[in-house]
């Protein structure tokens, strides 16, 4: 009889062993990834970056898993999130904007960090020897060059931003620069919440602005919606916004960053690291390239503010 039930306990045993090993069976490579907020630019870039690193691992017979997380526009959420990583000895962490990325990069200097939508690493700190990836820098002058294009013979231009995000304040001096050079005046509209949009629009059009800028803003393209809506039958501004995502709700022209191929470029860089065709310390980050920017013309959003879009803004698209 004790023969018997020593048999079962080890029948069972052995089981539980099995089904245990299974249960712990891991990918070939872990990353953990660290997005900032959820909105459609940064979506993108994840969404690039995933499939593009998928197809490059299972190419090579290999499996990789994707620890996602999302801050949710915290910074304390973000270095919380990369401490988590960190101690779960992940092979790599990909870090979407540029709060993620400083979080990540003040959480090790062993694990090497991949990031995009990062507007200016040396003035975010992240040109270290474990950190490298894509930036979201858009063409600015282009930028500009479009606005007065949009609106010929424009004296006032407006700039819509947060004051407490670095990338927005690199953006926005370079603007600046430009129109001023062109005899621009500018009037600057930094907020500090959503809330304030309304009350920026309604400065610039007491003040008589033609065209507003808003550059890549993690902030505002989770409320670009919002822009609209106050701009709509209001205001009435012409807005070019930084990337296509945020133009597509709120701004009638742009000439955007696509979040997803600086996300697949990411991976492509992700990829050589893993699999030690290259040394992260050895890789600089990249500015986007002339195929990774895009013309977005919004007619549906300049015919609810009642702005007429030149001819030869639209002729861009040819």
């Amino acid at each position: 009889m004790k023969k018997i039930i020593v048999a079962v306990m080890l029948v069972a045993i052995m089981t539980c062993s099995l089904f245990a090993f299974a249960g712990c069976e891991t990918a070939d490579y872990v990353v953990g990834v660290v997005q900032f907020e959820p909105h459609i630019a940064l979506d993108r870039s994840y969404e690039g970056f995933k499939t593009r690193l998928t197809e490059l691992i299972t190419a090579d017979g290999k499996t990789v898993k994707f620890d996602y997380n999302n801050a949710n526009g915290d910074v304390a959420n973000a270095t919380t999130v990369s401490e988590t990583m960190v101690n779960k000895n992940v092979d790599m962490i990909f870090a979407i904007a540029t709060p993620t990325a400083q979080a990540a990069a003040a959480s090790t200097s062993r694990i090497p960090i991949v990031f995009t939508a990062v507007t200016s690493p040396e003035n975010a700190g992240l040109v270290k020897s474990n950190i490298t990836g894509t930036t979201d820098l858009n063409d600015i002058e282009s930028q500009v060059r479009l606005m007065k294009m949009l609106v010929p013979g424009a004296k006032k231009f407006g700039i819509l931003y947060t004051t407490s995000e670095p990338n927005s304040l690199i953006q926005r001096d370079m603007a600046k620069k430009l129109m001023v050079a062109d005899g621009i005046e500018v009037v600057e509209g930094g907020i500090t919440e959503t809330d304030n949009i309304e009350q920026v629009l309604q400065r610039f059009d007491n003040e008589d602005v033609e065209c507003v800028f808003i550059p890549t803003d993690n902030k505002i393209a989770t409320a670009a919606a919002t822009v609209h809506t106050f701009n709509k039958g209001k205001t009435n501004l012409p807005i070019v916004c930084g990337e296509t995502g945020m133009n597509d709700a709120c701004g009638v022209a742009t000439y955007g960053v696509d979040y997803y191929a600086i996300g697949v470029r990411a991976a492509e860089i992700a990829y050589d690291i893993l699999t030690g065709k290259k040394n992260v310390k050895d890789i600089r980050y990249e500015n986007p390239a002339a195929n990774q920017v895009e013309i977005s013309i919004n007619e549906n959003v300049a015919k609810q503010i009642g702005f007429t879009i030149p001819q030869s803004v639209l002729d861009l698209k040819k």
